[in-house]
């Protein structure tokens, strides 16, 4: 009998902190056949998942929905098993079901106010407000306030947020106003995927050249997309409200759980999949993300990804860097050493930098362009460059992350 609320012991837990994942999973197979539950069958899952174990990742994740339905979690583990598999369709049915459950972000019942990241709010205002203006709505379709009320929060939030020696504080969000500008509307901005996405080259060879000897696990590709690729792509971003995780430093991040996936996205990898063989072959689509950039704020720290190869391009016109020589990607040719655990190469910046220096690291700074990609071993470590952009919604540093793992089965 499946119990639906049995958790994960701490010593799992534990194991999977520490990245023995194989250990752990040993551990929730055991569990599952004596005391299943859906939390205990999604963790099996996701650690099947990151062994690269793909057919029992799927098993796994077909159980723990069954046993769950109403699992978010769930859902969206199995989307992106099933996107790893080359299912498409399925994962994209997937994923659109985990939005119609309830979310982690979504807020619940009630009046009282709630509050947010002020970078979020000012985020969700102007993404609001935007959508009012290229879609000629009247004002406050979206955002139920007057013009001057809208300009006045707005106003206000800049203040806060261009202080930058302050620490981004949390604002209290009340009422109807304040509740959306808080969880606003999901709007999903759909078009199908031109039938090409990347740019038809002929220098594939010489990338993963670069790749594998002089750029020591780094590649830069520019003009990635296509014309209409970029632009469906940017559409996506500036129109889908999918942006719901406020990170400190002052960036948001939209991902497959709150709504960031595509029939474009997913096609986008599926080509370079094709086109560089020599180095995605048996390499499966992992995960994936956005980040916006906003009011001269600190990006991305410096981390590792967990991944055996990423990709990561911007998508932001030119226009709107005012510092055209940088913006980009900070990379050092060192990668994390194999005995370091996801915490260890992602939220440890200061034993990061002191490992670098012992280590002799070299920095190379890829300066930001629209529409470049950086192809790259995905545990050398890197960070966002110190970035300006012009004010505005449309003028924020955009960039997309796409995650590539060894595939098992």
């Amino acid at each position: 009998m499946v119990r639906p609320q049995a958790a994960v012991p701490e010593g799992i837990q534990r194991s999977i902190a520490g990245g023995r994942y194989s250990e752990a999973a040993d551990a929730l197979r055991n569990l599952a056949g004596s005391t299943p539950s859906a939390i205990i069958l999604t963790t099996l899952a996701d650690m099947n998942f990151q062994l690269g174990d793909l057919s029992e990742a799927k098993e796994n994740a077909l159980k723990a929905v069954a046993a769950d339905p109403s699992a978010h979690a769930a859902r969206v583990l199995l989307g992106r098993v099933r996107t790893a598999l080359d299912e498409s369709d399925a994962a994209l049915i997937d994923f659109r079901a985990a939005l119609e459950l309830s979310p982690p972000w979504k807020l619940r019942s009630g009046t009282g106010p709630t509050a947010i990241p002020a970078h979020q709010a000012l985020h969700n205002l102007e993404q609001l407000s935007y959508l009012e203006r290229v879609d000629k709505l009247a004002p406050g379709t979206l955002l139920p306030a007057g013009p001057g009320l809208t300009e006045a929060a707005q106003r206000k939030l800049n203040q806060i947020l261009d202080d930058t020696s302050r620490e981004i504080p949390p604002i209290p969000m009340g009422g109807q106003y304040g509740r959306i500008m808080a969880d606003p509307p999901l709007l999903m901005h759909q078009e199908a995927p031109p039938a090409v996405c990347l740019n038809p080259r002929d220098d594939w060879n010489d990338v993963v050249h670069t790749f594998n000897g002089a750029g020591k696990g780094v590649a830069c590709v520019d003009h990635l997309l296509t014309p209409e690729a970029l632009a469906q792509l940017q559409r996506f971003c500036l129109r889908s409200t999918v942006w719901r995780r406020a990170y400190p430093p002052g960036y948001i991040g939209a991902n497959p759980e709150s709504g960031f996936f595509s029939p474009l996205l997913l096609q986008i990898a599926a080509e370079l999949q094709q086109a560089i063989p020599q180095l995605l072959k048996n390499l499966h689509l992992n995960y994936w993300w956005s980040f916006v950039c906003q009011h001269q704020r600190p990006g991305i720290d410096i981390h590792a990804d967990h991944s055996d190869v990423s990709l990561n391009f911007w998508i932001t016109p030119d226009s709107a860097n005012l510092e055209p020589d940088s913006g980009g990607l900070d990379m050092w040719d060192v990668a994390a050493p194999d005995d370091w655990t996801f915490d260890d190469y992602n939220s440890g910046a200061r034993d990061i930098r002191a490992f670098l220096r012992r280590e002799g690291a070299r920095q190379t700074s890829y300066a930001y362009a629209e529409n470049r990609g950086l192809l790259f071993k995905g545990t050398i470590f890197h960070q966002t460059a110190a970035c300006r952009f012009a004010d505005g919604f449309e003028n924020r540093r955009r960039n997309v992350t796409m995650l590539f793992r060894r595939t098992r089965s």
